[in-house]
């Protein structure tokens, strides 16, 4: 499997340095100076003496108003974060700063750097990540306006990430190349240090393992010329992977032990617990599982202490679990630990598709062997289906032509084209040409034809996978909303009642008459309580959804809104009632008890109309009530209606919305049943 590639990004970002031009006094010598030490230790992998040093640049700077060397200086300490990432705040705290004094000095250049950096930290977290191409097309922008090409090139180098985290390896190779060859035309060691061992690590994930041995010693001699420990690390993990892949396991792991004696010396916990990984990893393939488990739980334990955002996980410590716990045949835990694993991985931005080719694996075996065919096969399919999208004969084509673009473009720097003028009689030249023409015509001719139908067959494949993915994504959300539903019935609720009947239980006699109000007020919140949760457990997906469908649905739905609530529902139906599709009626449930929910939230409503007719063409939802109005629908839609509104889109279907200040809200919903 491929599962090393993004993790590995991670720990190596593209940009090492961040100069920062500027006339230097004698007063500010002492603020360069710093910084460089700062920069220096980070290199030899020491982090604390760097955040010292850094720090001491820092506070000197401000003191003698020295802009530039402020900035240099928060700019190095939000780089040493991005390979930490214990505390977030103060590195985006820091790139506020920076961006302020970006604008004061008019420095575009400097500018591009924040919004750069804060799409590096964005990646990381991901309720983020669809932040991370605008900041970096904008950074992009403002290197070309300032005419900072080592800029473009950094961006060239994170986007290039990106799409290698999408799988897309040709065109992350074709961007990598792209930025190696403006930096070695500006003749920068210090950009090309990431860029040429990250064209490595593509190389692996493509097979083409010679192509990565021929980078990777470029890159020593940098990492020995710089004394470069971290450089080095990284370059010792990438060979393991290499000799992983080819089943050479103990030299894996001889070349994994040198990672762990640098981080030993540079006290980098955080590079550590990848490391521990991925012997565990190594372990596991030669079957010592025991070894396998002991370095799986050191990485868990050491990933857990140093990273401080709960919106990443460490996939090699994951996949590893679901691995033993397959070999022990506890096939509930594999299934337990895969499952979170898929969804981390499929929500983030974006896809991590090698993590979920190998969480679909293990999916796939777990469930055949506890007997569930059905699910097996699913996973199976998927798992089928991304190995084949990561790998495919194409991306190696693509990526050869980039490189010999590469090769060709370097060559015609040293000298040009030796161009010969053949003179042939003209007659023939014009016969030869003629004759050739036509023959071009009749290949470009059956070319377009073969074209169009191996592109109607794609296509056609294309739709079918896509019909796949949209039940598996309707099945999926009903599975969780099962599942949410079941937790907060069964445990939630269960802890609230508990907590009622012992506050109930409490002798009150002797309370003083204020805190037996209290008390009986906490009784009574409780109950209010313990009541929404039920509701909530029994709306998120109803009995009567599925076995008598919608409109039995919303009519359960509406006595228990009327229960205790403040607002009066009413639920009116015309003509016939046919079952709809499951995933449409379930869709179709959501958007209502959405729109239920912003009345209840925002409306003051005292009544709400839910209307629901049916013909052989069309299906009408209609959703109005009494209440304050919204002013303009199309100004006032947020993120909640454009959701709805998608929803109702996808099937096929149209929303439109009518209010005004003071006469409350109407909200139609109309899907074709085919007629239309």
């Amino acid at each position: 499997m491929l599962l090393a590639l993004c993790s590995n990004l991670f720990a190596q970002k593209k940009e090492s340095a961040i100069s920062i031009s500027g006339s230097t006094k004698p007063d500010t010598n002492a603020v360069n100076e710093l910084n460089q030490k700062g920069f220096d230790y980070w290199l030899e992998g020491n982090d604390s003496l760097a955040v010292i040093r850094s720090s001491q640049a820092l506070n000197l700077a401000k003191k003698l108003g020295f802009l530039q060397g402020e900035a240099k200086a928060r700019l190095h300490l939000t780089r040493i974060e991005l390979d930490r990432f214990m505390d977030v705040k103060p590195a985006h705290a820091h790139l506020d700063t920076v961006l302020q004094i970006a604008k004061k000095l008019s420095d575009k250049s400097l500018e591009a750097k924040t919004y750069f950096r804060r799409a590096q930290f964005y990646e990381e977290v991901i309720e983020n990540q669809a932040k991370v191409g605008p900041l970096l097309d904008k950074a992009l922008q403002l290197y070309k306006e300032a005419g900072d090409k080592l800029g473009q090139a950094l961006v060239y180098g994170e986007k290039a990430q990106i799409l290698g985290g999408k799988g897309d390896y040709a065109d992350a190779i074709s961007l990598l190349l792209t930025a190696r060859k403006i930096q070695e035309d500006l003749k920068d060691t210090t950009a090309l240090r990431s860029t040429i061992p990250n064209l490595g690590v593509y190389y692996i994930a493509m097979g083409l393992y010679d192509d990565a041995l021929k980078v990777f010693a470029e890159s020593e001699i940098i990492a020995k010329k710089r004394n470069d420990t971290v450089l080095k690390e990284f370059l010792y993990k990438q060979r393991a992977d290499i000799y992983e892949k080819k089943g050479q396991h103990q030299r894996a792991l001889g070349q994994l032990q040198l990672a762990v004696d640098i981080h030993g010396s540079s006290a980098a916990p955080y590079r550590l617990a990848r490391t521990y990984a991925k012997m565990g990893q190594n372990y596991l393939k030669l079957k010592d599982y025991v070894k396998g488990l002991k370095y799986t739980v050191l990485a868990d334990k050491l990933y857990s202490e140093s990273a401080d955002v709960n919106e990443v996980m460490d996939h090699y410590v994951q996949s590893n679990y679901g691995k033993i716990y397959l070999a022990q045949k506890q096939y509930k835990k594999v299934i337990s630990y895969a499952e979170d694993g898929l969804v981390w991985a499929m929500e983030s931005d974006p896809p991590l598709l090698l993590e979920a080719a190998e969480y679909n694996r293990q999916l796939a075996e777990a469930y055949e062997k506890s007997g569930n065919a059905a699910k097996a096969l699913y996973h199976l399919k998927q798992y089928k289906t991304q190995s084949d999208t990561l790998l495919n004969k194409e991306s190696v084509q693509r990526i050869t032509a980039s490189a010999m673009t590469y090769e060709f473009d370097k060559k015609q720097q040293t000298a040009k084209l030796k161009i010969e003028t053949l003179e042939n009689d003209q007659l023939v030249q014009s016969r030869n040409f003629l004759i050739g023409l036509v023959i071009l015509g009749f290949i470009i001719t059956g070319f377009i034809v073969w074209s169009n139908r191996k592109l109607k067959s794609k296509n056609a494949e294309l739709l079918a996978k896509n019909r796949e993915i949209e039940e598996a994504l309707f099945k999926g959300q009903k599975m969780e909303r099962k599942r949410v539903a079941s937790e907060l019935h069964d445990n939630l609720n269960t802890k609230l009642a508990a907590l009622r009947w012992r506050l109930e239980a409490m002798d009150t006699g002797k309370y003083e008459a204020f805190d037996r109000k209290i008390h009986q007020g906490s009784v009574e919140m409780l109950e209010d309580i313990y009541d929404d949760v039920r509701l909530i457990s029994h709306s998120m997906l109803p009995v009567e959804l599925e076995t008598e469908g919608l409109l039995a649905a919303l009519q359960k739905l509406v006595d228990k809104l009327n229960i205790n609530a403040k607002t009066e529902f009413l639920l009116n139906f015309e003509g016939s009632y046919n079952r709809l599709p499951a995933s449409m009626e379930h869709q179709l449930y959501i958007v209502t008890l959405e729109l239920i929910n912003n009345v209840i939230k925002h409306a003051q409503a005292s009544k709400v109309w839910i209307s629901f007719s049916q013909t052989g063409q069309a299906m009408v939802l209609t959703v109005s009530d009494n209440g304050v109005g919204m002013g303009d629908p199309a100004q006032s839609q947020g993120m909640g209606l454009s959701n709805l509104t998608s929803r109702v889109e996808s099937l096929g279907g149209q929303m439109t919305v009518e209010s005004a200040a003071g006469k409350g809200t109407t909200t139609v919903i109309r899907v074709a049943m085919g007629g239309e």
